[in-house]
């Protein structure tokens, strides 16, 4: 197994550029608009309880994520785990230390193709770098089940939240709180990444229903929190009467809480992240910011072991097992349990 997954991965990687060119890399796979979808509570109704699977003894899964340093991705991580513990299987989670490094999320993919796993669960940093990867686990029999954000278009099943929805639920969230006119400010997360994208467009989509509102910058911060601050802080200084600030993921809106704080306008200026980090409720309990578009990221990571496993014992998953959205804020954090 290992001598042909090495021969496999060389092949993959010395025909990556042709693969670009090729309908393997269109992106004709989209999780936001894909028809064939089921829920995740529903997976057991219709497919019965995973006790009922023939699985092979001693399963393992392999797992890459982002990063392990983002609160949300330790989160989906620890999902993972708590649901390979529960079903007999483990799993080994690999991630690169930035959500940039796409080179070093490929070379990890690479030397993972070398051990024994079973199936695989992959978190690509964007849609296309883990591709020739991926193209030897397919030849070399590995279920694959990508969990959350940028797709794997060659996945068997996409486990996670519609990107598309956040920005919606956000541009809401902002316009009830804002009186429905006023400006907004967009932090972007990593530029050119479909999930950035989705948020971003699913926000400006929304936001356009509202003919009083203006958005008046969109700039990108890379989902750091200290980089989140910086661009926050430029936003309120080029636009000092700004009335809300819509973060694509948690780090970068407790950036922009502090960039408030220092500007003395900690409260004055709605702000909304997206993730559900532990970090975000704190901040949401404190009274700093306002609000997160919760992604559950430890059930993404339950469901996504569950599929990987049903996949494994032979049954056939919708495209996209769609985990829930919420908006949360300090007045429905506690249905929550947050």
């Amino acid at each position: 197994m290992k001598k042909k997954l090495m021969t496999l991965v060389m092949s993959a990687v010395m025909a990556g550029i042709l693969m670009a060119g090729s309908a393997f890399a269109e992106e004709a796979f989209n999780p936001d608009t894909e028809t064939d979808t089921i829920p995740y509570d529903q997976l057991e109704e219709k497919f019965g309880p995973i006790s009922d699977l023939e699985l092979p003894e001693g399963i393992v899964l392999g797992s890459i994520l982002k990063n392990q340093a983002n609160e949300f991705w330790l989160a989906l991580g620890d999902g993972m785990t708590s649901a390979a513990e529960a079903n007999g299987a483990t799993i080994d989670i690999q991630a690169t230390r930035t959500e940039t490094d796409t080179a070093g999320q490929l070379s990890i993919a690479e030397t993972m193709l070398q051990n024994d796993y079973n199936a695989l669960i992959l978190s690509p940093l964007t849609n296309e770098c883990l591709d020739s990867a991926v193209a030897s686990a397919k030849e070399a029999g590995l279920p694959i089940v990508n969990a959350n954000c940028e797709y794997v278009a060659d996945a068997d099943v996409f486990v996670g939240g519609l990107q598309i929805e956040i920005g919606h639920k956000a541009a809401d969230y902002i316009a009830e709180k804002i009186g429905e006119e006023g400006k907004v400010a967009i932090i972007e997360g990593v530029s050119g990444t479909f999930t950035s994208i989705q948020r971003v467009n699913g926000f400006n989509e929304q936001i356009a229903n509202y003919p009083n509102i203006e958005v008046v910058a969109s700039v990108p911060a890379d989902y750091e929190v200290e980089k989140g601050m910086n661009v926050a802080t430029d936003i309120l200084t080029q636009n000092p009467d700004v009335a809300a600030l819509y973060c694509c993921n948690d780090n970068m809106a407790l950036g922009a809480v502090e960039a408030l704080r220092q500007a003395g306008k900690l409260g004055e200026v709605i702000v909304i992240g997206v993730d559900g980090t532990g970090d975000a409720y704190k901040s949401i309990h404190a009274g700093e910011l306002n609000a997160t578009v919760d992604q559950f990221p430890a059930m993404n990571g339950e469901v996504a072991v569950e599929v990987a496993l049903r996949l494994l014992g032979g049954q056939e998953i919708p495209r996209v097992v769609s985990t829930p959205i919420e908006v949360v804020d300090e007045d429905n954090a506690a249905d929550f349990g947050k």
